[in-house]
């Protein structure tokens, strides 16, 4: 264990092989999360892993990279809530520069969809829509933990919602006013926002 502990701790601290400007904690997270044993134990680095397993899309296309598919790219998805069998597991935010929604406020806040205990990620870790343009959908095991903290466990992230308010401010969401912080989440975009 501690020698994949050290593994992954080198792919972090790696100085620009993410090629795409990936914030390298979230690329290694997600690597582990989808391909814990490919991590550990073949050369590479964490990019290279995801790369491994979204091999029939082009390289550097989004459902390569770290991140999760937002909810309105999704199948019958939107930007309002997250779908069933899901519930917000917690949050984040960034100075927003951007033209698309929040651009007035300059603040975006992400939240996380994660899978209900005992609900089963539809479609296990795939492209958000089967498109190689969409990031991924059902591919990272991990919670921020600022919402709903009756729910215990960490559960699957299905996709993301993006609001311009605050979430401890939406009663419905039951979260915290804890903040985490994470710039370059705010490069990330889709149509649908």
């Amino acid at each position: 264990m501690a020698k994949w502990v050290d593994r992954l701790a080198t792919f972090v601290a790696r100085d620009g092989e993410d090629g795409g400007g990936y914030s390298k904690v979230a690329v290694a997270a997600a690597a582990m999360a989808v391909a814990p044993v490919a991590l550990a134990t073949k050369p590479g680095n964490a990019t290279e892993v995801l790369n491994r397993k979204c091999a029939d899309c082009p390289p550097g296309s989004r459902c390569c990279g770290g991140y999760t598919a937002f909810c309105c790219t999704l199948p019958g998805g939107d930007n309002f809530g997250c779908p069933d069998g899901m519930y917000v597991g917690g949050w984040w935010q960034c100075n927003y520069g951007g033209t698309g929604l929040c651009g007035t406020t300059n603040r975006r806040y992400y939240m996380d969809c994660n899978t209900l205990p005992g609900v089963n990620c539809p479609g296990g870790c795939h492209c958000g829509n089967d498109d190689c343009d969409n990031f991924k959908t059902c591919c990272i095991n991990f919670r921020y933990g600022q919402c709903n903290t009756q729910i215990a466990g960490t559960g699957t992230i299905m996709c993301r919602l993006v609001t311009c308010i605050i979430p401890c401010q939406i009663d419905c969401l039951n979260c915290n006013c804890s903040a985490a912080y994470d710039q370059y989440t705010c490069t990330m975009e889709a149509g649908c926002l």
